[in-house]
């Protein structure tokens, strides 16, 4: 009988705990953070471009700089930097890889011989070319969802949220 009565009593006491506890917890949100949903879309973004670069044979890292060099114009690996949104060491290690799979080359600025500009190779406009249709497709069907004016509000408000959480210059 003791027995009973002190589990009962601890069952008692740890059931006040939790009750306190849970008060103590802040309200659950019913809409998901604005981190979240940033998470949420990045990684359905890459998904489907990771499938349609995919079967190519490109990676998405690749497909990035590829898509930006698609115009021939050649490029500084600062610019390309700085155009395709990632950091100058992985927009580094990425040509690297990328020259090595015949997708860009690398030449000397005419102006500058210091200077290294890179181009999209023949093999890597092809690759464009071929991956052309389905990114095309994949556009559209956001475009229809985010027409001119929500799109142009998206991207200043993303444009908005990346320069509020750069470090601040020292």
């Amino acid at each position: 009988m003791r027995d009973s009565t002190k589990i009962n009593r601890t069952a008692q006491v740890r059931t006040n705990q939790t009750k306190r506890m849970t008060k103590a917890l802040p309200e659950v949100r019913s809409q998901p953070t604005l981190h979240g949903l940033l998470y949420q879309a990045n990684r359905q973004a890459t998904t489907e471009l990771r499938r349609l670069a995919g079967s190519e044979g490109v990676p998405v890292e690749f497909w990035r700089l590829l898509e930006v060099l698609a115009d021939e114009r050649g490029r500084t690996m600062s610019t390309l930097a700085a155009e395709s949104g990632l950091q100058i060491s992985a927009t580094s290690k990425l040509i690297d890889r990328m020259v090595d799979a015949a997708l860009v080359q690398r030449s000397l600025d005419a102006a500058d011989q210091r200077r290294v500009i890179l181009h999209i190779s023949d093999f890597g406009l092809a690759k464009v070319a071929a991956l052309r249709d389905d990114m095309e497709q994949r556009r559209r069907r956001i475009t229809r969802t985010l027409t001119g004016p929500r799109e142009r509000q998206l991207r200043e408000l993303l444009q908005d949220f990346i320069r509020a959480h750069q470090p601040e210059p020292e």
